[in-house]
């Protein structure tokens, strides 16, 4: 009798081993998961020039795993040297790519071990500031 009652003793051990493993497997997860969305977060967060407005945003997810793409528009009251200056050093832009009136274009492209950055900035002067058009890129190779 004592060997059947063992038994079930076993079994409930067993079930709360796997029951612990199991929701060990899941909190791993979904803390991966959580990692991930804010480590996105926080690269798309990196565009943005201090203190600048956002005023439009669109991302592109239809190509992942190899590739996203993001879209932001910004608006500050900063003059459009220190605007221009700021993303050409923060980014290593170097010369404006192209000028037209009061818009200049940067583009920028970089590798880091498996992933591909391209980014283009285009800074356009307004009557109620500057408009930052932030386009990037990210390729997985």
């Amino acid at each position: 009798m004592d060997f059947i009652n063992s038994d079930s003793t076993t079994k409930s051990y067993d079930q709360r081993l796997l029951l612990g493993c199991g929701l060990l497997l899941l909190i791993f997860f979904f803390g991966i998961a959580f990692s991930l969305v804010e480590l996105f977060q926080r690269d798309r967060e990196s565009v943005r020039y201090p203190g600048a407005t956002a005023v439009a945003a669109h991302s592109n997810y239809s190509s992942l795993p190899r590739a996203y793409n993001w879209d932001d528009t910004f608006r500050t009251n900063d003059g459009f040297h220190a605007v221009y200056q700021w993303y050409s050093v923060t980014f290593n832009m170097g010369a404006e790519a192209r000028a037209n009136g009061d818009c200049i274009l940067l583009e920028t492209d970089n590798q880091t071990f498996l992933v591909k950055r391209f980014m283009t900035v285009t800074i356009c002067g307004s009557p109620n500031g500057q408009l930052v058009f932030v386009d990037r890129t990210t390729r997985f190779k």
